[in-house]
Protein backbone atom coordinates (compact mmCIF):
# COMPACT_ATOMS: atom_id res chain seq x y z
CA UNK A 1 0.00 0.00 0.00
CA UNK A 2 0.96 3.46 -1.00
CA UNK A 3 2.11 5.17 2.06
CA UNK A 4 0.24 8.26 1.20
CA UNK A 5 -2.88 6.47 1.30
CA UNK A 6 -3.22 6.07 4.98
CA UNK A 7 -2.92 9.50 5.61
CA UNK A 8 -4.25 11.19 2.30
CA UNK A 9 -7.44 10.53 1.41
CA UNK A 10 -9.85 12.51 -1.37
CA UNK A 11 -12.42 14.52 0.17
CA UNK A 12 -15.04 12.39 -1.72
CA UNK A 13 -14.21 10.06 0.94
CA UNK A 14 -16.38 12.03 3.39
CA UNK A 15 -19.10 12.62 0.78
CA UNK A 16 -19.23 8.68 0.28
CA UNK A 17 -19.06 7.96 3.73
CA UNK A 18 -22.39 10.20 4.64
CA UNK A 19 -24.07 8.57 1.39
CA UNK A 20 -23.32 5.25 2.75
CA UNK A 21 -24.13 6.03 6.62
CA UNK A 22 -27.41 6.79 5.47
CA UNK A 23 -28.42 3.40 4.51
CA UNK A 24 -27.45 1.53 7.38
CA UNK A 25 -30.48 0.83 10.26
CA UNK A 26 -30.35 -0.56 13.42
CA UNK A 27 -32.67 -3.24 14.42
CA UNK A 28 -35.24 -2.99 16.97
CA UNK A 29 -35.97 -6.62 18.21
CA UNK A 30 -38.96 -7.53 20.67
CA UNK A 31 -36.51 -8.75 23.21
CA UNK A 32 -32.64 -7.46 24.26
CA UNK A 33 -31.15 -8.52 20.91
CA UNK A 34 -28.99 -5.90 19.36
CA UNK A 35 -27.91 -5.21 15.69
CA UNK A 36 -27.49 -3.61 12.18
CA UNK A 37 -28.00 -4.03 8.84
CA UNK A 38 -28.41 -1.86 5.87
CA UNK A 39 -30.68 -1.12 2.81
CA UNK A 40 -28.99 -3.11 -0.79
CA UNK A 41 -31.98 -1.73 -3.36
CA UNK A 42 -34.84 -0.02 -2.51
CA UNK A 43 -36.77 -2.75 -0.57
CA UNK A 44 -34.46 -4.60 0.84
CA UNK A 45 -31.92 -4.86 3.84
CA UNK A 46 -29.30 -7.13 4.46
CA UNK A 47 -28.75 -8.13 8.26
CA UNK A 48 -27.35 -11.40 10.09
CA UNK A 49 -29.28 -14.51 10.32
CA UNK A 50 -28.60 -14.22 14.03
CA UNK A 51 -30.51 -10.90 14.10
CA UNK A 52 -33.51 -11.67 12.16
CA UNK A 53 -33.49 -15.71 11.56
CA UNK A 54 -37.29 -16.26 10.71
CA UNK A 55 -40.34 -14.39 9.29
CA UNK A 56 -42.13 -14.10 12.88
CA UNK A 57 -38.43 -12.48 14.42
CA UNK A 58 -39.18 -10.02 11.43
CA UNK A 59 -42.51 -9.55 11.63
CA UNK A 60 -42.06 -9.02 15.69
CA UNK A 61 -38.77 -6.48 14.64
CA UNK A 62 -38.30 -2.86 13.03
CA UNK A 63 -35.61 -1.08 11.25
CA UNK A 64 -34.79 2.52 12.70
CA UNK A 65 -32.67 5.12 10.45
CA UNK A 66 -31.16 8.18 11.01
CA UNK A 67 -30.42 7.59 14.84
CA UNK A 68 -27.06 9.77 15.27
CA UNK A 69 -26.42 13.30 16.17
CA UNK A 70 -25.86 16.20 14.57
CA UNK A 71 -22.75 18.76 15.31
CA UNK A 72 -23.99 19.73 18.61
CA UNK A 73 -24.49 16.84 19.84
CA UNK A 74 -28.72 16.88 19.71
CA UNK A 75 -30.07 13.63 18.12
CA UNK A 76 -31.34 13.89 14.42
CA UNK A 77 -35.08 12.99 13.55
CA UNK A 78 -35.47 9.42 13.34
CA UNK A 79 -38.01 7.56 11.03
CA UNK A 80 -39.05 3.56 11.85
CA UNK A 81 -40.25 0.97 9.55
CA UNK A 82 -41.48 -2.21 10.30
CA UNK A 83 -40.38 -5.48 7.88
CA UNK A 84 -42.48 -7.00 5.25
CA UNK A 85 -41.03 -10.90 5.08
CA UNK A 86 -44.12 -12.14 3.53
CA UNK A 87 -43.03 -10.00 0.33
CA UNK A 88 -39.29 -11.49 0.91
CA UNK A 89 -37.45 -13.00 3.23
CA UNK A 90 -34.35 -15.46 2.33
CA UNK A 91 -31.44 -16.27 4.73
CA UNK A 92 -28.37 -18.40 5.29
CA UNK A 93 -27.87 -19.89 8.61
CA UNK A 94 -25.44 -18.53 11.60
CA UNK A 95 -22.97 -21.61 11.18
CA UNK A 96 -23.13 -21.09 6.85
CA UNK A 97 -23.15 -17.42 5.77
CA UNK A 98 -24.93 -15.85 8.43
CA UNK A 99 -27.36 -13.36 6.28
CA UNK A 100 -31.02 -12.45 6.06
CA UNK A 101 -32.59 -10.36 3.04
CA UNK A 102 -35.61 -8.97 4.01
CA UNK A 103 -38.09 -6.37 2.42
CA UNK A 104 -38.86 -2.94 4.39
CA UNK A 105 -42.89 -2.85 5.05
CA UNK A 106 -44.76 0.23 6.15
CA UNK A 107 -43.77 3.49 7.92
CA UNK A 108 -44.74 2.99 11.44
CA UNK A 109 -43.24 6.45 13.14
CA UNK A 110 -40.80 9.11 12.11
CA UNK A 111 -41.69 11.70 8.93
CA UNK A 112 -39.06 10.15 6.29
CA UNK A 113 -39.49 7.83 3.04
CA UNK A 114 -37.41 5.08 2.70
CA UNK A 115 -35.91 6.66 -0.50
CA UNK A 116 -34.65 9.20 1.39
CA UNK A 117 -32.11 6.84 3.12
CA UNK A 118 -31.18 4.93 -0.39
CA UNK A 119 -28.87 1.69 -0.45
CA UNK A 120 -25.72 0.58 -1.20
CA UNK A 121 -25.69 -1.89 -4.21
CA UNK A 122 -24.20 -5.53 -3.69
CA UNK A 123 -21.65 -6.59 -6.33
CA UNK A 124 -20.31 -9.99 -6.76
CA UNK A 125 -16.55 -9.37 -8.15
CA UNK A 126 -13.95 -10.47 -5.60
CA UNK A 127 -11.49 -7.36 -6.36
CA UNK A 128 -12.84 -4.96 -4.19
CA UNK A 129 -10.45 -5.12 -1.40
CA UNK A 130 -6.68 -6.42 -0.99
CA UNK A 131 -5.09 -7.80 2.29
CA UNK A 132 -3.21 -5.26 3.94
CA UNK A 133 -5.79 -2.28 3.44
CA UNK A 134 -7.48 -0.47 6.11
CA UNK A 135 -11.39 -1.31 6.13
CA UNK A 136 -14.16 2.12 7.20
CA UNK A 137 -16.73 0.41 9.26
CA UNK A 138 -20.35 2.58 10.03
CA UNK A 139 -22.93 0.99 12.76
CA UNK A 140 -25.05 1.22 16.04
CA UNK A 141 -22.62 -0.22 18.81
CA UNK A 142 -24.87 -1.89 21.13
CA UNK A 143 -28.04 0.33 19.37
CA UNK A 144 -26.04 3.73 20.35
CA UNK A 145 -25.84 6.59 17.95
CA UNK A 146 -24.06 5.28 14.88
CA UNK A 147 -20.27 5.56 14.47
CA UNK A 148 -17.72 5.39 12.24
CA UNK A 149 -14.65 3.53 12.38
CA UNK A 150 -11.78 3.96 9.78
CA UNK A 151 -7.89 3.79 9.40
CA UNK A 152 -7.76 1.40 12.20
CA UNK A 153 -9.11 -1.38 10.76
CA UNK A 154 -6.87 -3.27 8.45
CA UNK A 155 -7.44 -6.68 6.64
CA UNK A 156 -5.47 -9.69 7.50
CA UNK A 157 -6.81 -12.43 6.21
CA UNK A 158 -9.52 -14.11 3.84
CA UNK A 159 -11.31 -17.38 2.54
CA UNK A 160 -13.92 -17.71 0.16
CA UNK A 161 -16.87 -16.63 2.93
CA UNK A 162 -15.48 -14.53 5.46
CA UNK A 163 -12.73 -11.30 5.84
CA UNK A 164 -10.51 -10.83 9.42
CA UNK A 165 -9.84 -7.47 9.96
CA UNK A 166 -8.59 -5.75 13.15
CA UNK A 167 -11.46 -4.00 15.12
CA UNK A 168 -12.83 -3.34 18.22
CA UNK A 169 -15.87 -3.96 17.51
CA UNK A 170 -18.39 -4.18 21.06
CA UNK A 171 -21.33 -6.35 21.74
CA UNK A 172 -24.15 -5.45 19.56
CA UNK A 173 -22.15 -4.51 16.09
CA UNK A 174 -23.21 -7.49 14.31
CA UNK A 175 -25.04 -6.58 11.10
CA UNK A 176 -22.72 -3.40 10.17
CA UNK A 177 -21.09 -3.21 6.83
CA UNK A 178 -17.74 -3.27 6.18
CA UNK A 179 -16.57 -0.91 3.54
CA UNK A 180 -13.77 -0.36 1.18
CA UNK A 181 -12.40 3.42 0.49
CA UNK A 182 -14.67 3.83 -1.91
CA UNK A 183 -17.52 2.70 0.70
CA UNK A 184 -18.35 -0.57 -1.48
CA UNK A 185 -19.90 -2.87 0.90
CA UNK A 186 -17.00 -5.87 1.15
CA UNK A 187 -18.47 -7.68 3.89
CA UNK A 188 -21.29 -8.05 6.34
CA UNK A 189 -19.61 -7.86 10.16
CA UNK A 190 -20.87 -10.86 12.33
CA UNK A 191 -18.50 -11.61 15.27
CA UNK A 192 -15.98 -9.81 17.08
CA UNK A 193 -13.66 -13.23 17.09
CA UNK A 194 -13.23 -15.36 14.01
CA UNK A 195 -15.00 -18.91 13.60
CA UNK A 196 -13.66 -20.11 10.32
CA UNK A 197 -9.87 -20.43 9.24
CA UNK A 198 -8.66 -17.63 6.51
CA UNK A 199 -5.61 -16.88 5.29
CA UNK A 200 -2.71 -13.92 5.27
CA UNK A 201 -0.93 -12.61 2.70
CA UNK A 202 2.00 -15.43 3.15
CA UNK A 203 -0.42 -18.56 3.15
CA UNK A 204 -0.97 -18.79 6.69
CA UNK A 205 -3.52 -19.35 8.89
CA UNK A 206 -4.90 -15.74 10.64
CA UNK A 207 -5.17 -15.08 13.96
CA UNK A 208 -8.01 -16.13 15.72
CA UNK A 209 -9.10 -12.95 17.99
CA UNK A 210 -9.63 -11.01 15.01
CA UNK A 211 -12.99 -9.30 14.05
CA UNK A 212 -14.94 -11.15 11.13
CA UNK A 213 -17.47 -10.76 8.15
CA UNK A 214 -19.21 -12.20 5.84
CA UNK A 215 -17.75 -11.38 2.60
CA UNK A 216 -20.16 -9.86 0.07
CA UNK A 217 -19.49 -11.57 -2.61
CA UNK A 218 -20.32 -15.29 -1.08
CA UNK A 219 -23.92 -13.54 -0.36
CA UNK A 220 -24.68 -12.19 -4.16
CA UNK A 221 -23.15 -15.76 -4.98
CA UNK A 222 -25.62 -17.48 -2.55
CA UNK A 223 -28.38 -15.09 -3.27
CA UNK A 224 -28.06 -15.48 -7.27
CA UNK A 225 -28.08 -19.88 -6.09
CA UNK A 226 -31.07 -19.55 -4.72
CA UNK A 227 -32.97 -17.08 -7.28
CA UNK A 228 -34.80 -19.24 -9.22
CA UNK A 229 -36.88 -20.55 -6.37
CA UNK A 230 -38.22 -17.49 -5.58
CA UNK A 231 -41.47 -16.71 -7.11
CA UNK A 232 -41.78 -14.09 -10.37
CA UNK A 233 -42.44 -11.13 -8.03
CA UNK A 234 -39.61 -11.54 -5.50
CA UNK A 235 -37.45 -12.23 -8.26
CA UNK A 236 -37.64 -8.55 -9.64
CA UNK A 237 -36.35 -7.57 -5.84
CA UNK A 238 -33.76 -9.98 -6.00
CA UNK A 239 -32.89 -8.49 -9.83
CA UNK A 240 -33.36 -4.95 -8.43
CA UNK A 241 -30.36 -5.36 -6.05
CA UNK A 242 -27.94 -6.75 -8.05
CA UNK A 243 -28.17 -5.33 -11.35
CA UNK A 244 -27.96 -2.18 -9.87
CA UNK A 245 -25.55 -0.28 -12.50
CA UNK A 246 -23.47 2.23 -10.37
CA UNK A 247 -21.66 0.82 -7.21
CA UNK A 248 -21.26 3.52 -4.75
CA UNK A 249 -24.25 4.38 -2.47
CA UNK A 250 -27.47 5.56 -3.97
CA UNK A 251 -27.55 9.03 -2.47
CA UNK A 252 -24.40 9.91 -4.60
CA UNK A 253 -26.38 9.00 -7.53
CA UNK A 254 -28.07 12.04 -9.50
CA UNK A 255 -30.30 9.96 -11.62
CA UNK A 256 -33.06 7.29 -10.03
CA UNK A 257 -33.03 3.88 -10.51
CA UNK A 258 -35.46 2.69 -12.35
CA UNK A 259 -38.05 0.73 -10.61
CA UNK A 260 -38.19 -2.93 -11.77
Amino acid sequence: MNSLTQFFMDVSFLDLARAAASTIGRVIRYDSMKGNGFMISDRLFLTNNHIIHDCEVAKRSTVEFGYETDQNHCLKPTTRFSFAPDEFLMNSPKEKLDFTVVAVGDRVSGEGALSDFGFCPLKGNRDKHQLGEFVNIILHPGLDFKKIMFRNNQLIAQSEDVLHYCANMMSGSSGSPVFNDKFEPIALHHRGGSSRVAFTQDGKSGPTEIAEGIRISAIVKQIELERDRFNAKQRLLIDSALSCQFNYPSLMHTEKPSQM
